[in-house]
């Protein structure tokens, strides 16, 4: 891959930071990965619930920091209990999880706030800068066309687990950002503990897995940082008597 480092200020993080891919080529490998996925994981047949997942998703979409990119959201129709996101603004949920949030459009909006979270902070984009994330996308962007359907696919894998692989950090910071998203659009940031509470019980039924013990914060963290940043920003009794 050519290309060049480029510096810019994340008004989601707040901070100065490095990229070896421009907004451009990031959309770009967005798009190509989205194809891949959906070849891979075809989207739900249900156009109600499409419509309606687009829906809340774009009200996220309109108060995050990163306007520079258009939003698209899907559901998948795969048993997986879980979302991700990709570089460039494709945000996606597995049927699994929507079974078992589709009752409550705040829990919908915690969880695609989480996700644009992870998109407005360029959480993806950066993992896949490492080594081994340049070597997958150089495969499922075509930088590497001459291979078999088979490569495609264990690169689809390597992707997939990339993107749910983020830090502990990378996590904790999604799930502020979530907050801010959910208070400016009027829903619930409750719903957040709301969600967390649906993978923890989630988590308790499936085997340890021990390689994401060192990099996912446990929920309970998650949880802890969730409720103190809600708190944090509650009205106060000085704000509501200046708002009178």
């Amino acid at each position: 891959m050519n290309g060049c480092f480029q510096s810019y200020f994340n008004t989601a993080t707040q901070e100065q930071e490095t990229y070896f891919y421009s907004t451009e080529k990031e959309i770009k490998i967005g798009a190509s990965l989205s194809y891949q996925v959906e070849r891979t994981y075809k989207p739900d047949n249900d156009l109600l619930i499409q419509q309606r997942v687009k829906d809340v998703g774009q009200k996220i979409a309109a108060v995050n920091e990163r306007r520079d990119i258009q939003y698209h959201f899907k559901v998948l129709d795969d048993k997986k209990i879980n979302a991700f996101a990709l570089p460039g603004g494709y945000v996606y949920i597995f049927r699994g999880l929507w079974d078992k949030i589709k009752e409550s459009d705040g829990m919908i909006a915690a969880v695609l706030a989480h996700e644009v979270g992870h998109v407005a902070a360029r959480h993806s984009i950066k993992r896949a800068q490492s080594s081994i994330g340049m070597n997958v996308l150089a495969v499922l962007v075509g930088v590497s066309s001459d291979i078999d359907s088979y490569s495609r696919s264990k690169a689809l894998a390597g992707i997939y687990e990339l993107m749910l692989s983020y830090s502990r950090e990378d996590e904790l910071q999604a799930d502020v950002l979530a907050v801010r998203y959910l208070q400016k659009t009027g829903y619930d940031p409750g719903a957040i503990i709301d969600v967390l509470k649906l993978l923890q019980e989630t988590e308790r039924e499936r085997p340890v897995q021990a390689q994401h013990v060192h990099t996912h914060p446990y929920i309970t963290d998650r949880m802890k940082a969730v409720k103190e940043r809600i708190n944090r920003g509650s009205v106060s009794f000085n704000d509501y008597i200046n708002a009178l």
